[in-house]
């Protein structure tokens, strides 16, 4: 489906730091919030890393999602760096100075549709690893 309207990239980019807010601080409410009501996540671990096996549909499963599994999958040591990604908005998690993942969003009409995370190390190893004094 295509968006309506375009998404200024200060939108964009307004939108996903406030994103990363509601997941950092487990805002439930805030992050749906920011979701579309047919939001899909993406996973790509590649067979190779950590990974939701199927696309999890709908604002709250998608949330609920993303919470949990921060809480119970992801290293609380990830240095976390925003970077462009394909022209948009990005998040490169690195653990001990290399890529552990990559997260990407998609937004029509002012709110998120689609949440991309990739862990698989064979996609991140275009990836460059966390300059020694950033570690």
């Amino acid at each position: 489906m295509r968006p309506r309207f375009a998404t200024s990239e200060r939108k964009q980019s307004d939108l996903f730091e406030r994103f990363l807010n509601a997941v950092r601080t487990g805002e439930m409410e805030g992050l749906v919030e920011l979701l579309s009501k047919d939001v899909v996540l993406h996973s790509d671990g590649g067979g190779k890393a950590i990974a939701v096996p199927n696309l999890v549909q709908g604002a709250d499963n998608v949330a609920r999602g993303i919470l949990g599994g921060l809480r119970k999958l992801v290293p609380t040591i990830l240095v976390r760096r925003l970077a462009p990604i394909n022209g948009k908005p990005g998040l490169v998690n690195y653990l001990k100075g290399k890529p552990h993942s990559v997260l990407t969003i998609d937004i029509a009409d002012d709110r998120i549709r689609a949440i991309y995370i990739v862990t698989n190390p064979e996609k991140l190893s275009h990836v460059p690893d966390l300059p020694n004094d950033l570690n």
